[in-house]
C-alpha cells in the first residue's frame, strides 16, 4: 500500500489517516484466532503481558475479560508476521521513511462491558526522540460509536507533549491522563472503521476510546513503528532491542 501525496499531506496536517480495506479477511482471521488461542491458554504466552478488564466478573472466561495483550510480536510469531505485513509497512514507509524499526505492539480487545481509555498521547509513555512514532491500528471488528471506537483531535500532534498530570485508575492499576480542561472537545472526531481498515496516527496525537456498550467485541491490533534514526532517551540499562523491519540500522540510534 503505497500512499499518495494527498494522504501523506493529510497525515502531516492532521496527525491521522485511515486506509480502508488494508488487511484481508484471511489475515484478520489469523490474528483473531491467535488472540483467542492466547486468551484460552491454547498457546504459550507470558501471563504478565495479559491485562484484564476491571469490574468484570472473575468467573467469566478469560476471553470475555481480556483487556489487552501487550508486546505480542515479542513473544509470538503470528503477531510478528502481522507487524511485518507489507501492506502496513509500505504505508508506514510513506510516513516515516525507508528505514524502520518496530517499537512495540498491543492488542486491544475491548470485550462487551470494556472500559474507556481517556485522552492521552502515546509519546507520553515512550522514551524516543524525535517523537515521531506512527501507530497502525488495524480494526479486527467494526469500530462504532457504541462499541468504543477511537476519538481523535485532528492537528493536536503539533502541540508537543501535554501534561498528563491527572491520575486515572484502571482497576487497581495507576495510569495517567490529560486533564479534561486541556482538551478541545469541540474539535474531536470519531474514527469509525470496518474490519480490515487501518487507522494510522502520530504518537503525539490526542486520542481516546469509549466504553463498549454492546454485546460484541471491538478488537484492534495497534503496532507502533519508528524511524531507525530515532534515539532512546530512557535509562541505558532499560533500552529494549527494537527489531529492524525494513532498511538499515544507524550507529548510535535506537
Amino acid at each position: 500500500m503505497v500512499l499518495d501525496q494527498s494522504q501523506i499531506t493529510q497525515f502531516e496536517e492532521t496527525g491521522h489517516l485511515v486506509v480502508e480495506s488494508l488487511i484481508s479477511t484471511a489475515e484478520l482471521e489469523t490474528v483473531r484466532e491467535r488472540m483467542s488461542a492466547i486468551a484460552e491458554g491454547r498457546v504459550k504466552f507470558p501471563a504478565a503481558q495479559l491485562e484484564f478488564e476491571p469490574g468484570l466478573d472473575d468467573d467469566l472466561p478469560a476471553m470475555q475479560r481480556l483487556r489487552k495483550i501487550n508486546e505480542g510480536s515479542q513473544f509470538d510469531p503470528v503477531f510478528m508476521e502481522h507487524a511485518r505485513n507489507p501492506a502496513i509497512v509500505d504505508a508506514i514507509e510513506g510516513l516515516l521513511g525507508p528505514d524502520l524499526k518496530l517499537f512495540g505492539d498491543q492488542m486491544f480487545v475491548k470485550p462487551p462491558g470494556g472500559a474507556e481509555k481517556t485522552y492521552h498521547q502515546d509519546s507520553a509513555y515512550f522514551f524516543i526522540e524525535p517523537m515521531a512514532i506512527v501507530t497502525a491500528w488495524v480494526a479486527l471488528d467494526d469500530a462504532t460509536l457504541d462499541n468504543g471506537c477511537l476519538w481523535v483531535v485532528p492537528g493536536s500532534h503539533r502541540q508537543g507533549v501535554l501534561d498528563h498530570s491527572e491520575v486515572w485508575m484502571v482497576g487497581d492499576r495507576k495510569d495517567q491522563k490529560i486533564p479534561d480542561a486541556a482538551i478541545d472537545s469541540e474539535q474531536e472526531a470519531p474514527v469509525l472503521l470496518k474490519a480490515g481498515d487501518c487507522s494510522f496516527h502520530h504518537s503525539l496525537l490526542l486520542h481516546r476510546s469509549g466504553p463498549n456498550k454492546t454485546s460484541q467485541f471491538r478488537r484492534g491490533q495497534a503496532t507502533h513503528y519508528m524511524s531507525c534514526k530515532s534515539r532512546w532517551t530512557g535509562k541505558p540499562q532499560d533500552k529494549p532491542n527494537y527489531p529492524l523491519i525494513r532498511g538499515q540500522e544507524y550507529a548510535g540510534c535506537a
